[in-house]
């Protein structure tokens, strides 16, 4: 009788979270489908990647339930927003716990994240491909000019390919078994904003008010010194992917989900941010004016802002005070 108890207990559970975790996947969903910022940001790809991870959910999520222990099983996404939702309109109550506050807003970094991450990613793939298209014959291969036209393309591309792939992996699933739960979220509207600024739609705000001047592909006057420009541009994006990559799983904008100090970050404390904006800075060299260098300088004030409000709220986090007693340096390894 006990065991009958307990099993129809552990299928109500089941099922109460598997319906409110779906109720709000298959919400987002229609909302990307239909919202007209998103018919037309979207790419047939991303709307087909973000269809089939709400169809594996709704296949596999209920079965994850049944099979996870009971005493294992928290609180899930739907039945912390069901809990505040019907708290504030039964009781009137719109203050939140803790943990009811980290679920609403990376729900929100989720479903801005989500979708503009597999955008890039599919973007970057199909140019990946038509450079790697783009080669010729084996015997003009190794030359500055080769690289110059082939090889950096196919390598730039590549690199930024891996670095969204790895964000959308890490938007798309959070696990204990991967070790990516969040454990907070950026507090501060002013740590959101240099943040959301960063993407669209809201980036074109900033290009609009100051053009963009920084070129990925930028050209100098001779093939030489292109070739040395590009070279010193490959060993930026390359410590800018290494980043990534050693985030892991644990790729997410303005989230805390566990402290990372391998790669670069064993070195300094913001690889991604310096290496990107120092990118940034090399390729405005050929048209530097009194404008372009303005431009940069607000861009590289952004992401400056972005490293301290993210250490600010990581500074909460006792395992990141640690860190930063062992990794003294921000930006610079021995000088900053």
């Amino acid at each position: 009788m006990d065991m009958k108890r307990f099993s129809r207990e552990k299928l109500i559970h089941s099922l109460k979270h598997y319906t409110l975790n779906l109720i709000l996947i298959w919400g987002a969903i229609l909302f990307y489908r239909n919202y007209d910022y998103y018919v037309n940001l979207l790419r047939p790809d991303t709307q087909a990647v973000l269809f089939y991870l709400a169809l594996a959910y709704t296949v596999l999520g209920f079965l994850f339930y049944v099979i996870m222990p009971i005493e294992r099983i928290h609180q899930s996404k739907g039945s912390i927003i069901y809990g505040i939702f019907k708290r504030a309109l039964i009781k009137k109550e719109l203050k939140l716990e803790k943990q009811e506050k980290v679920t609403l807003l990376f729900l929100i970094v989720k479903i801005f994240f989500l979708p503009l991450m597999i955008n890039f990613f599919f973007s970057n793939y199909y140019i990946f491909k038509s450079n790697l298209g783009g080669i010729n014959g084996l015997s003009s291969l190794f030359s500055i000019s080769s690289f110059n036209m082939m090889f950096y393309p196919i390598i730039l591309s590549l690199i930024f390919l891996i670095d969204t792939l790895w964000f959308s992996f890490g938007y798309a699933f959070e696990s204990g078994i991967l070790k990516n739960t969040v454990r907070s979220v950026e507090p501060t509207f002013l740590g959101w904003a240099v943040a959301l600024i960063c993407y669209p739609p809201f980036n074109a705000f900033i290009v609009g008010l100051i053009p963009w001047y920084a070129n990925d592909y930028v050209v100098l006057s001779t093939p030489t010194l292109t070739f040395i420009l590009r070279i010193l541009m490959v060993v930026l994006f390359l410590v800018y992917v290494s980043a990534t990559l050693a985030l892991g799983t644990k790729c997410s904008n303005l989230t805390n989900r566990g402290i990372v100090s391998r790669g670069p970050y064993k070195y300094i404390r913001h690889p991604a941010y310096i290496s990107k904006t120092a990118a940034w800075w090399v390729t405005i060299i050929p048209f530097m004016n009194l404008l372009a260098f303005f431009s940069m300088l607000l861009w590289t004030g952004i992401y400056y802002l972005r490293a301290i409000t993210e250490e600010n709220h990581l500074m909460k986090d006792p395992d990141y005070q640690k860190y930063c007693k062992k990794v003294k340096y921000k930006f610079i390894p021995g000088l900053w």
